[in-house]
């Protein structure tokens, strides 16, 4: 079964969903290539390789180490909990998460306490997905680290940390996905004019 598909149908936030919601989402998004029997998605969203000029680690890696980060170096942010494919984290009242995904299927349903960053691979689809989706880029931010690109117009400072982590730590910017932001523009939510 697709990795995205099957993600979606183990995670209890999704919720039930027929074959037909299912295969009308899987259409919404752009194409996610891995399998999945349903008992290897954390391999496989942990898994994905991450190549930067100096170095390549996996998605998982990137998370571990944000979370023993954010327990050793920062004394604002809190590690509420911790699963192989999720950190829970809060700042000061802000409660925000930051999960690898397979895929985004169904990602409005994900947030719970608060924003959610979804680390994963990043496609035209998803950035048309949230500039047509108002309530969808309030909640959800997407980033993926093989790009060095974000969907993201939600506020988090957790977020902001987990950048300014990566552009510490292994010397990579993000940078706001090209086709969100002219979008963005065209749509009058944004104005990148000077002054």
């Amino acid at each position: 079964m697709n990795a995205a598909a099957a993600e979606a149908l183990a995670d209890p936030r999704v919720g039930p969903v027929s074959e037909g919601e299912l295969a009308a989402e899987l259409a919404r998004w752009d194409e996610v290539k891995a399998e999945s029997d349903g008992t290897d998605l954390d391999e496989i969203r942990r898994g994905r390789p991450i190549e930067w000029a100096t170095q390549t680690l996996s998605q998982g890696e990137i998370l571990d180490a944000f979370g023993r980060y954010c327990l050793a170096e920062l004394d604002d942010v809190e590690v509420l909990d911790q699963a192989p494919s999720r950190l829970g984290l809060g700042w000061r009242r802000e409660r925000s998460a930051i999960e690898l995904r397979a895929g985004f299927l169904f990602c409005e349903r994900l947030p719970q306490d608060g924003p959610v960053l979804l680390l994963g691979q990043i496609g035209s689809k998803a950035a048309e997905r949230f500039l047509d989706d108002e309530g969808l880029r309030s909640r959800v931010a997407c980033l993926d680290l093989a790009r060095l690109e974000k969907i993201a117009a939600v506020r988090s400072s957790v977020f902001v940390y987990f950048e300014w982590f990566l552009r510490d730590e292994y010397g990579v910017k993000i940078l706001a996905e090209p086709m969100f932001t002219s979008g963005l523009v065209e749509r009058g939510i944004i104005s990148l004019g000077m002054g």
